[in-house]
């Protein structure tokens, strides 16, 4: 069994103070009969010197020693006190014959309370001035260093300090160090667990934990959930070597490397150490402890070489300050595994105290890695912030700029819109009426001159209205039409045209005052260029809304024209329609052949009211 406590008293003392009261003291042991034995045997006892492990005079003994320790009590006026530092692995011990202390257990399952120092303090009417025995019936198996250890009788003063420090080092330092494992493994896993990358933190706390789940044989006194300790004792192998795996797991992910075939071997052995103390009969399972034990130290001693290597080649800092802690370690591991063994004959084991080095150690270090890449990213956000400052400023710039062309191009779009409004409303009125005087030059009445300046003012308030107001449907766009095809019908039937209109929905038409000129003035000029270069008799308007489009189409029994041809397409009039046509966001077309001409306009409404 690895034993990762110490005590620090010597073998049976009789401090000064009590030289003159205590004459003689003798330690003995004897094996008894069996497992039920309540009374120490008659014959066979054998001087000892303590701690005691039975196992190097009666090898391969399991069952009951007692130990006999006799000394003689000069006066019993003073309180004697007791302390021994442990015994391995249950017993009792008595005093005179009187029990003073009985472990639960004396049979499989024994009780583990080899880590577990016992203190008294022996009244008068206790002792017996002459000889005094003190009885320890002690339960062992030979495979985990049965015996007892260090016995103290003395003055109380004397005796408790030397009780306290074995407690101390055999069972407070024990939970201090599962404390503080068990703090760095679950900081580390939730480390990991928000930085996924970082594999070596998940690596630290899963062995951090593992060695919780090893280490706390330190300081249970029951085998369960197993039925015996030989069972607990091949599981806390098996945890010790999965400790000593991930550990490797650990170093090789620190150092940045990987070596996948060692690593599936490594795991597929964690799997056998788990799973042999099932199926293996129970008398095997201690040659399965001493098999694992030794295979773990190869490996984990194997991992601390080859990590003391990359960082001899390394020269990191982080890398040296973890080699200090693991050479400490190493040091620590090799006694405590030639103790376990009985290479050396020493009951003091280091690895429990110096593997806080270890751990704390490494922790420093990934924590180290954690405050260097925090401030690589601050240093990262810093030049970050800088850039987009940079960028913003840049970016305000362009926007600047941007801004300055939209608003140029805005002036450029309204004189544009300015021309094509001007062209198409005051341009066809003046055409209509130059028409009309060059047609009658002489019987132009004064009231038909009023109308033609009304029908130049209506045109230009037109403008005006719709250059300032954007609303929807602020005009109806039949009350648009209804002036226009009165002035249009008169100017085609001075001219001996004959003008069908067809309007139809119109009411039900919600389109800004924008559009609703874009409708007019598409339909104003392609009118008026029906009456100037047509030499049509009769032209026929269709405008209507059905289903959600809005339908103009204007057919004419016209000379025709090519609409393919370069004039065509280059005239202002055709231009200025195809741009209100795209402005509305409908299709404009023009067919045309010798006797007819049909121009339509296709305007989907609802496309509109989703944009």
């Amino acid at each position: 069994m690895l034993h990762a406590g110490a005590a620090w008293s010597a073998p049976v003392s009789t401090p000064d103070v009590f030289a003159d009261a205590i004459a003689s003291v003798q330690v003995e042991a004897a094996r008894a009969a069996g497992w039920q034995s309540q009374t120490p045997p008659a014959t066979g006892w054998t001087p000892v010197t303590l701690p005691d492990i039975w196992t190097t005079r009666w090898p391969r003994f399991d069952g009951v020693v007692w130990y006999r320790v006799t000394w003689n009590q000069a006066s019993t006026a003073a309180p004697v006190a007791v302390a021994l530092d442990y015994l391995n692995m249950a017993g009792a011990i008595y005093l005179n014959g009187v029990l003073l202390r009985r472990d639960p257990n004396l049979v499989e399952p024994l009780s583990r309370m080899w880590n577990t120092p016992w203190y008294r303090v022996i009244s008068a009417r206790e002792l017996q001035t002459g000889e005094n025995k003190l009885l320890i019936r002690v339960s062992g198996l030979a495979a985990y260093q049965p015996g007892i250890g260090p016995v103290t009788i003395g003055a109380p003063q004397v005796v408790w300090p030397i009780y306290r420090q074995a407690k101390l080092i055999r069972h407070d330092l024990q939970l201090f160090s599962l404390a503080v494992t068990t703090t760095l493994g679950c900081f580390f896993l939730a480390l990991w667990s928000m930085r996924r990358k970082e594999t070596a933190y998940g690596w630290f706390g899963l062995m951090s934990l593992m060695w919780l789940g090893w280490a706390v044989n330190e300081i249970v006194t029951t085998p369960w959930p197993f039925a015996s300790n030989d069972v607990w004792e091949a599981v806390d192998a098996a945890m010790f070597h999965a400790y000593c795996v991930l550990f490797s797991m650990f170093v090789l992910r620190f150092c940045e490397r990987r070596a996948p075939r060692v690593e599936r071997v490594l795991w597929l052995s964690v799997a056998i150490a788990f799973v042999a103390p099932a199926v293996l009969p129970q008398a095997l399972l201690p040659t399965l402890r001493i098999v694992l034990i030794p295979l773990s130290a190869l490996v984990f001693f194997a991992s601390c070489f080859v990590f003391l290597w990359v960082s001899a080649t390394s020269r990191r800092t982080d890398h040296r300050i973890l080699s200090v802690c693991i050479v400490i370690f190493i040091a620590a591991g090799i006694h405590d595994l030639l103790t376990a063994f009985s290479v050396l004959h020493d009951n003091h084991y280091y690895t429990a105290f110096t593997s806080q080095f270890l751990m704390v150690g490494m922790a420093l270090v990934l924590a180290w890695h954690f405050v260097a890449n925090v401030r690589r990213i601050e240093h990262f956000n810093d030049e970050l912030k800088d850039r987009v400052e940079a960028a913003r400023v840049d970016l305000a710039g362009t926007l600047q700029r941007q801004h300055e062309l939209e608003v140029v191009n805005a002036r450029l779009g309204e004189r544009l819109s300015l021309a094509h409004d001007l062209h198409d409303g005051l341009g066809g009125t003046l055409v209509g009426s130059i028409a009309m005087l060059e047609h009658a030059p002489n019987s132009l009445a004064p009231e038909r001159l009023l109308s033609i300046l009304k029908e130049l003012r209506d045109d230009l308030r037109v403008i005006i209205d719709t250059a300032s107001s954007h609303q929807l449907g602020e005009h109806a766009l039949i009350e648009l039409i209804a002036p226009l095809r009165h002035r249009m019908t008169r100017l085609f039937e001075s001219r001996g045209i004959d003008c069908e209109w067809h309007v139809a929905g119109l009411e039900h038409v919600g389109l800004t005052a924008a559009q609703n000129l874009d409708v007019l003035r598409v339909l104003q000029e392609s009118l008026t260029n029906v009456l100037k270069h047509s030499a049509a008799t009769q032209v026929r308007i269709d405008l209507r809304h059905a289903d959600g489009s809005l339908v103009l189409a204007i057919v004419d029994n016209g000379v025709g024209f090519d609409p393919a041809s370069a004039d065509a397409s280059r005239g202002a009039g055709m231009r200025s329609m195809q741009t209100r046509a795209a402005r509305l966001g409908g299709a404009l077309s023009v067919r045309s052949s010798d006797g007819r001409t049909e121009l339509m306009l296709n305007v989907d409404l609802r496309a509109g009211r989703s944009n």
